[in-house]
């Protein structure tokens, strides 16, 4: 692009673009495009961190919640003074997106490591299998797996009408509609209007946005154990956060960035051992954590 492109289209002064654009050839944002007189194009490396959602060391939707906090620092000052919090829908519902969208990128990871480790499990979604995503929000963690599974038929509950709303725009979009149903409905409606039993149930950084109770959550997962079928498969990712003070293992900026900007808004996170002794109260026998470098999720059966 050109100074008088980006000035025109988007209707920016042209010497403030120039101070800013100077700036940012210096910081090895973007660099001069040698192709032409006085263009500019993004650097490669920041294109793969910041714009390209797909590529392994994209961090453009952590960056940017550092900016969204902004919006809410009147309330979170205010939180720390009287100790109230809200619940996750207070969010605006373009912010919730946005969050939604960063979370998916976890759900991306996920899969990679699903497929790459539960082989005998991948074959079954590829030849045809029933999944239910738990907290499916905007739809963006089922258009990852539906895409990827083209075979499986997909159920997607959630409580947030905006979110379902724009999930239902995703699978008319892509002519899902013969294998993919989003509904707006609690989890504890559907397990009672429902004999349907699932062979994989994902629930994606959900958990910590429900209820802050201990008796709710676990309300939650015997409702998912009842919906599972004997031989399947709970794919449980879930922000592992240990206590402030406890010695430092690995980086968790991901991790603790998801505490930082949500704990205003109720959300609650559990060490390992507090998730895996829960999920235990809800008769689940056989738990594993599987991890490969910063990406983890439990793979959770009756079993």
């Amino acid at each position: 692009f050109t100074l008088k492109e980006l000035s025109e289209k988007l209707n920016l002064d042209l010497n403030y673009l120039d101070a800013w654009l100077h700036m940012s050839f210096e910081c090895g944002i973007f660099e001069i495009d040698e192709s032409s007189e006085r263009t500019a194009k993004t650097s490669p490396h920041i294109f793969d961190i910041l714009i390209n959602r797909n590529h392994r060391y994209y961090v453009g939707g952590t960056i940017s919640n550092f900016y969204k906090i902004v919006r809410y620092q009147e309330r979170i000052l205010e939180g720390f003074k009287s100790g109230k919090t809200g619940a996750i829908l207070d969010m605006l519902p373009e912010e919730y997106k946005a969050g939604q969208q960063s979370s998916a990128r976890v759900g991306t990871l996920t899969e990679r490591l699903f497929a790459k480790y539960f082989i005998e499990d991948k074959e079954k979604l590829q030849n045809g299998a029933d999944v239910l995503e738990v907290g499916c929000g905007y739809g963006f963690n089922l258009e990852i797996w539906a895409n990827k599974y083209r075979k499986a038929n997909f159920v997607g509950i959630d409580v947030d009408p905006n979110g379902i709303k724009h999930a239902k725009m995703l699978v008319d979009g892509y002519n899902w509609s013969d294998r993919v149903i989003v509904d707006e409905i609690p989890l504890e409606k559907y397990v009672q209007m429902t004999d349907k039993k699932f062979d994989f149930i994902l629930l994606n950084q959900v958990l910590h946005e429900m209820v802050p109770d201990k008796n709710y959550r676990l309300g939650a997962l015997k409702n998912i154990y009842n919906l599972l079928k004997n031989d399947g498969l709970l794919i449980l990712c879930e922000s592992i956060i240990g206590d402030s003070f406890a010695p430092k293992k690995e980086f968790q900026l991901y991790d603790i960035m998801h505490k930082w900007l949500e704990f205003s808004f109720g959300a609650y996170f559990y060490d390992e051992f507090e998730l895996k002794e829960l999920i235990k109260t809800a008769r689940f026998k056989n738990i594993k954590l599987i991890k490969e470098r910063g990406s983890y999720f439990w793979a959770v059966r009756k079993q």
